[in-house]
């Protein structure tokens, strides 16, 4: 996994909750993902494609319930309790609020990115599977009120 792709999702991410839902989660440390590990348990998850002329990317944000509840309440307004339509928008939104700003960052690099539309995945116990033969790393980040991960593989094409 190239760092100079992974850095920019992270800190991303990292930006987001801060500005958007006033959160600062804890990151833990990154692994490589068993391609063939499930999801456990009941959690909702944003994937997106990345498609550029060196490489090409997968990127899935996985919310527990807990975590996903309590990041809409900040966000949203109203009573929020469960998974709703309402949060499942929001996954998709904080997918293309993260990717944005990571293909923001990467272009300033060199790295030129067309985003998909993000795919939403909710249920338990279900496999991600990523569009890229790069490993996956999990990133994984831990609040009071639940957890996350951010999946991520990039792939160089070897073109520039």
């Amino acid at each position: 996994m190239n760092v100079n792709f992974i850095n920019p999702v992270l800190a991303s991410m990292l930006n987001v909750l801060s500005t958007m839902a006033h959160i600062k989660p804890k990151v833990g440390t990154p692994k490589i993902k068993d391609q063939n590990a499930f999801v456990q348990g009941k959690n909702i998850t944003g994937v997106m494609s990345m498609v550029g002329s060196r490489g090409n990317a997968s990127v899935a944000l996985t919310f527990s319930e807990a975590a996903i509840v309590h990041i809409a309440k900040k966000m949203l307004p109203g009573e929020i309790s469960k998974i709703d339509g309402m949060v499942i928008d929001l996954v998709g939104e904080l997918a293309n609020m993260v990717l944005g700003g990571a293909k923001s960052t990467l272009e300033n690099g060199g790295y030129f990115f067309t985003l998909s539309l993000p795919t939403i995945i909710l249920g338990s116990d279900y496999l991600i599977a990523h569009k890229t033969n790069a490993p996956i790393i999990v990133l994984p980040f831990t609040m009071p009120e639940g957890v996350f991960v951010i999946e991520a593989g990039y792939e160089e094409t070897g073109k520039k």
